[in-house]
């Protein structure tokens, strides 16, 4: 624990939402509807506010949140992974009103992920296998769908730099016990690369929320989105190819709901379906394009259907112990076919497997000082077995402002489907098991109107992690097997201050220490584990300042400075890869948001300018892929978004 007490040095507040004070109820945190507050890190973003500052897209949201590296291929639309706390890329579940966005195993690519329809984001950071199971190693993020907002209508058009447009409706209505509410959008770009780099994106998504009675609630929502992304780069970032390009559909629905039982005994559901249909191609650009390995097309589809129910009791108002038992079936179908001067080499897999759980949940506070939350839970998987994981957190108010917490907790990620049972080229090993963590943190706090602060530390162990090895002696044996691992330990600090002018200014700051402990088959410094280095594209310092307020009457101003700081790749141009460091860059940003219509108004009328690397920063998220310099969105809205 020395090293957690010296990252205490450096102060960190556990709130996202500038200005506001500590939320009493986060329902991702808990999975329960209780004015306690968890002894977990969370961070909530108000999609409204987002939205009024020209920010539609997940990935440009979850910046704002300290802990959280978000890392684009390239351009609009690309691939784009999510790294919190230092974990792996497919240590985060992404959640759609309580459905898994992810591939199973973890994988996600959130480039496309929109804002449409969503009232709010909820990030917990750390474990939190206990409610949900595999994949939340290093934290959870839930987007939560509107249901009951009234009634208002929109239409918003933007268009900007790169050749960026939006076009977007949106609307509500609310009765005594019905709510509905949807959002359609189109979202393009011409891209910023010299040939075949446009994107389109679109979007719909609907909720309806019923108040059966006083007792008894339920919401249906559906989303579905389609993606398409040409990239002309080759593996290694080289602008050369005309016609590749990836696409995906998706369509995720979730029914939700809650029956009182009496005054102390609650029962909930939630039943889930997710489609997921991910595509690319990459054929020969001409009939002379025969060298090396030059072409490859694959085509998947992969189904998750869910059902989990829940019992909560509570003893007192201040006391809640949840019971829960959740059911998933996962299938995965997959052809692919690789073409080089060598032969063509074709590989397709079919397989699902079923995951059984049941885990126990305890939340309550203890006077009016202690607060604690403690969980277990018991997976049984038809491809891995069985595996346990749990969490224990407890928190002390220090005065009315002030209060310390601590957690412990253990999380697992499953393998992937192709991990699992790959063939043809790559061979995938049945025996794999679910790679792991321990992790703990501390933190003090402060929550109040005039400023929010803050102390958050924490130490990780990875351990059994997933290594691909080329190498193999058979070409019969798998690739892939549970060899390496690694520790993140980190800080995170945000700082909320409202000032006299009526303005609000925050800072935030990140360090992330990560460290291979265990390399596995990899050698060399091109290897992608290093012992004793740290992870790649991780980087150990990030930083954001930002300052907004509402100037005169009729407009709001944000801008916004983020610093990143240098972290280790690698040069995959030739073979072996070598290692390289990608340049710290800070970006600025600026969002205008102005109302044309008067106060009084009924049909409100706002336009907007927004704007990204203002100061034309050449960087690379990633060695050898160009990410977008300087980008000007300007757009107008009718109605009530």
């Amino acid at each position: 624990m020395n090293r957690l007490a010296l990252l205490l040095l450096v102060p960190a507040v556990l709130r996202a939402q500038s200005g506001a004070p500590l939320s009493p109820v986060v329902v991702t945190a808990t999975r329960v509807d209780a004015a306690i507050r968890a002894p977990a890190t969370v961070s909530t973003l108000d999609a409204d506010s987002l939205r009024a500052r020209g920010i539609t897209q997940l990935a440009d949201a979850l910046r704002l949140v300290p802990g959280v590296a978000v890392v684009a291929s390239s351009s609009f639309g690309s691939q784009t992974s999510l790294f919190v706390r230092g974990g792996q890329a497919n240590y985060v579940r992404v959640l759609l009103d309580g459905v898994p966005l992810n591939e199973p195993g973890g994988a996600i690519d959130i480039g496309a992920l929109t804002l449409d329809n969503i009232a709010r984001i909820e990030v917990v950071r750390g474990p939190a296998s206990v409610l949900y199971g595999a994949d939340a190693v290093t934290g959870v993020v839930q987007l939560i769908s509107r249901s009951r907002d009234g009634r208002r209508a929109s239409l918003a058009a933007e268009t900007g730099s790169f050749g960026q447009r939006l076009v977007s409706a949106s609307g509500a209505s609310s009765g005594e016990r019905l709510s509905v509410g949807a959002d359609a959008s189109t979202r393009t770009s011409n891209g910023i690369l010299a040939f075949n780099n446009q994107s389109r994106t679109q979007a719909a998504g609907a909720a309806v929320h019923w108040a059966a009675s006083a007792a008894t609630d339920a919401t249906l929502s559906a989303r579905w989105q389609s993606a398409n992304y040409h990239y002309p780069t080759e593996s290694d970032g080289t602008v050369a190819d005309r016609n590749a390009w990836s696409a995906s559909e998706r369509l995720v629905v979730a029914f939700s709901g809650r029956h009182r039982l009496g005054e102390r005994l609650e029962a909930a559901w939630t039943l889930a379906a997710s489609d997921h249909r991910p595509r690319s191609d990459d054929r020969p650009d001409s009939p002379a394009d025969t060298l090396g390995f030059y072409g490859f097309r694959s085509e998947g589809t992969v189904r998750r259907r869910s059902a989990d129910v829940r019992a909560t009791w509570r003893s007192t108002s201040a006391h809640a112990v949840t019971v829960g038992a959740e059911a998933s079936r996962d299938r995965e179908q997959s052809t692919s076919l690789s073409l080089s001067q060598y032969g063509d080499d074709p590989g397709a897999f079919e397989a699902s497997r079923q995951d059984r759980a049941v885990y126990v949940q305890a939340l309550g506070a203890l006077g009016a000082r202690l607060s604690y939350q403690a969980g277990a839970r018991l997976d049984d998987n038809s491809a891995f077995g069985t595996f346990r994981t749990a969490r224990v957190g407890g928190a002390w108010q220090l005065s009315p402002a002030w209060r310390a917490r601590a957690a412990v907790g253990t999380a697992f990620r499953a393998p992937s489907f192709f991990e699992n049972f790959a063939t043809g080229y790559v061979r995938g090993n049945p025996g794999l098991t679910p790679e792991r963590t321990h992790s703990r943190e501390v933190a003090v706090e402060r929550a109040g109107r005039a400023i929010t602060i803050g102390v958050t530390a924490y130490q990780q162990r990875f351990r059994d992690l997933i290594q691909y090895n080329a190498r193999t002696m058979s070409p019969l044996a798998p690739n892939y097997v549970n060899v390496a691992g690694a520790d993140a330990d980190g800080v995170e600090a945000d700082v909320t201050i409202a000032t006299p002018a009526g303005g609000t200014a925050r800072l935030l700051y990140s360090y992330t220490r990560t460290r291979v402990t265990d390399a596995g088959f990899d050698s060399g410094d091109g290897a992608t584990f290093v012992l004793g280095a740290p992870l790649i594209r991780r980087p150990a310092h990030t930083a954001r300042a930002e300052f907004a307020r509402g100037v005169g009457k009729r407009a709001e101003v944000a801008v916004g400075a983020s610093y990143t700081g240098e972290a280790q790749d690698r040069d995959y141009s030739a073979w072996p890869a070598k290692a390289v460091t990608l340049p710290a860059r800070t970006l600025v940003d600026l969002a205008v948001n102005v109302r044309l219509s008067a106060r009084t108004a009924a049909i409100p009328v706002h336009a907007r300018l927004r704007g990204d690397n203002l100061t034309n920063v050449t960087y690379e998220g990633i060695h050898g892929f160009q990410a977008p310099g300087r980008a000007l969105r300007i757009g107008l809205t009718v109605g009530q978004p």
